[in-house]
């Protein structure tokens, strides 16, 4: 066993036994994760130093040894992630894993069948000559899964999303139908997601004024635009380091894990294509900086200001996953690390991070002068990473055990960073090769982890998938390059460091993309057929909007959770623009100055359930008005007040 793989495995140990101390650690989840992370390079840099200064060859038998443990011990883990899966405060729900609805004895049996079929298959290379068809092949199937999966985020009937209703899409739409109307970011009108509604508004002008879409549907429709580039951008990566097609297909179809056998007839933007599009951008162009040696500064700093506009929260990680990549470019010389080369960083810092996040914002206050409103407190700026609410501590969860996905994911990252860290400390002499690109993937990646260890809600881990296919994916095709090699030689399979340690992980990756993929296309028809049967009814929602047109004055004060939605499908202002009411996330202070500026107009409309929440904490505006009419979509109330001296 190698040097690298050694000091990773102990590392791994040193992650997994401090996280499982999170209950005698008082500090906050990610507070936790960031020393975890820290504790994990530590043990690993320092076990490389001891090994470095051991002279001579390996025991044939402690390197069985050390390979043998690795792989047991991972296979116990996956054991036991199976067995505890749903066992948490925020699992996924038994009932829509595939793994969970066939009897298991009848599920491992499949999988282990179409693992070892994989396995089978790969036992060959592909003949040369076939080549050009099977590029070919590859860009057909790519383009047809992507909009087949892209169609999948087109959900206008926010009403019928079984996901989580209007309660969901409010928390993301509100803010982009908002920006549609000019309407300034304030104290009063925040977004939780940063100020994305900038980037879309002027193309769902542009769809308005050309095409006369409504800016609810224009939203989805960008929005399903905007996840095909994101996934045809995965493939891009996938295509370069899955050189055999398999492993390709096996890697393109493990994504509807997460796009058709939990995203069904529903939506939850705020994951994807909200928080993967930049990254999943950020890696095409480091990657393609390595295709073709040469930098794309330029471009890089407009995709790390669009990033910042778009997220806040991915914004920061993108420019410091970024930053750093090009520092790690920079040292890794061959040469011993100094205080000169970590001083190199403050540079690239300089130029990837304060750069980007200067000219971010002058771009989002330019808006908002615009749009008539005034520069931007930084608390304002930065929110909600920065909020006088709490916000951030107060949606963390309990985070799960490490029996849980969020340790495999985590391990499985910090495997990428480890070859660039050796060899920034231990330089040798093939620094240079693909080791810059796997740092930026590994870190990014754990920085983005971030969102699901604050809140794991396990959906939200989904926020990796792309780089955990494709890092999976790199781990295959190396074990299938050394399987190749192995099957040229009449040697032991520990003949060569790490040989049995990659041959394992050849099959531990197959199995694990083998089960994604087969969820993904076994729900694949499930999933299309539950969207047509919901999110896709448009004409129903438009039949209700449109009695809502007719009963509710043009000028009536609109507000509440789904109402803004409702109006844009109407072409009309809420005429009470205000930070979305999900998620409890309403400022107090906003809420009183809209309970007591409603005490001022003749009538308004609103979501009942938005009301009484509002009435719980400001009571006493219903003694002003009466219910002239209540309306109601697929469960959802809305009601139409008149003051009570026009009764």
């Amino acid at each position: 066993m190698s040097k690298d793989a050694k000091s990773f495995f102990v590392g791994s140990i040193a992650f997994i036994l401090f996280a499982a101390m999170r209950d005698i650690i008082p500090l906050h989840n990610m507070e936790f994760f960031a020393a975890a992370c820290v504790v994990f390079v530590c043990i690993a840099i320092l076990s490389y130093f001891i090994l470095n200064q051991k002279k001579g060859n390996e025991e044939p038998l402690s390197g069985k040894v050390w390979s043998i443990s690795a792989i047991v011990l991972l296979a116990v883990w996956m054991i036991l992630f199976y067995v505890n899966e749903t066992n948490a405060e925020h699992a996924l729900s038994g009932s829509e894993l595939i793994r969970r609805s066939f009897p298991f004895p009848l599920w491992i049996t499949l999988m282990i069948l179409g693992t070892a079929v994989c396995l089978f298959v790969l036992r060959r290379e592909p003949k040369e000559k076939t080549l050009k068809l099977r590029k070919r092949i590859r860009a057909a199937v790519a383009l047809a899964f992507t909009a087949g999966t892209s169609i999948q985020f087109y959900a206008p009937n926010i009403f019928r999303d079984i996901q989580g209703g209007t309660y969901h899409s409010h928390a993301y739409t509100n803010s982009i139908i908002n920006a549609c109307w000019l309407i300034p970011y304030s104290e009063n009108m925040e977004s939780l997601y940063g100020h994305y509604g900038i980037l879309y508004m002027p193309v769902l002008k542009f769809l308005h004024k050309c095409f006369r879409v409504d800016y609810l549907t224009g939203i989805f429709v960008v929005s399903a635009v905007i996840a095909g580039i994101s996934i045809l951008f995965f493939l891009y990566v996938l295509d370069y380091f899955a050189k055999n097609d398999l492993i390709f297909y096996l890697g393109m179809f493990a994504i509807g894990e997460e796009y058709f056998m939990l995203m069904q007839g529903g939506v939850y933007l705020q994951v994807h294509p909200h928080r993967m599009i930049f990254p999943v951008l950020m890696t095409a162009l480091v990657l393609q900086e390595h295709k073709n040696k040469k930098k794309y500064s330029a471009l890089a700093v407009v995709l790390l200001v669009l990033s910042f506009v778009w997220s806040t929260e991915v914004g920061i990680v993108t420019m410091l996953s970024f930053a750093l990549y090009r520092w790690i470019q920079r040292v890794m010389d061959g040469e011993p690390f100094s205080l000169r080369k970590a001083l190199f960083l403050l540079r690239e810092m300089a130029v990837y991070a304060l750069l980007p996040f200067a000219i971010s914002y002058l771009v989002i206050n330019g808006y908002n002068l615009m749009a008539g409103g005034v520069v931007l407190r930084f608390g304002e700026f930065m929110f909600p990473l920065i909020s006088d609410r709490g916000y951030i501590d107060k949606i963390e969860l309990e985070l799960p055990d490490v029996t849980h996905a969020w340790i495999g994911t985590s391990v499985l990252f910090l495997g990428a960073v480890c070859p660039a860290v050796f060899g920034m400390f231990f330089p040798g002499k093939d620094e240079r090769k693909l080791r810059p690109f796997y740092f930026f993937l590994g870190t990014m990646s754990i920085a983005l982890m971030l969102y699901y260890i604050n809140r794991p809600v396990e959906g939200s881990m989904f926020i990796v998938l792309f780089p955990m296919l494709i890092w999976q994916a790199i781990i295959l095709q190396k074990g299938q390059d050394i399987y190749l090699g192995w099957k040229t030689e009449e040697s032991s399979v520990f003949a060569v460091p790490d040989r049995f340690l990659l041959l394992s992980l050849r099959a531990v990756t197959a199995f694990i993309l083998f089960i994604m993929a087969f969820d993904g296309l076994y729900s694949m028809p499930k999933a299309w057929k539950t969207s047509s049967e919901t999110i896709w009814k448009k004409d129903e929602l438009m039949e209700f909007a449109q009695y809502v047109y007719v009963q509710i004055p043009p000028d009536a004060a609109s507000f509440g959770e789904g109402v803004p939605e409702l109006m844009a499908l109407i072409d009309r202002d809420t005429h009470m623009h205000t930070t979305e009411w999900s998620y409890l996330n309403m400022p107090l202070d906003t809420m009183e100055r809209i309970r007591y500026d409603l005490e001022e107009v003749p009538y308004f409309f609103c979501s009942l359930t938005s009301l009484w929440y509002m009435q719980e904490e400001y009571p006493g505006l219903t003694d002003h008005f009466y219910l002239h009419e209540e309306f109601e979509y697929n469960g959802v109330k809305f009601g139409f007040f008149r003051a009570n001296e026009q009764n």
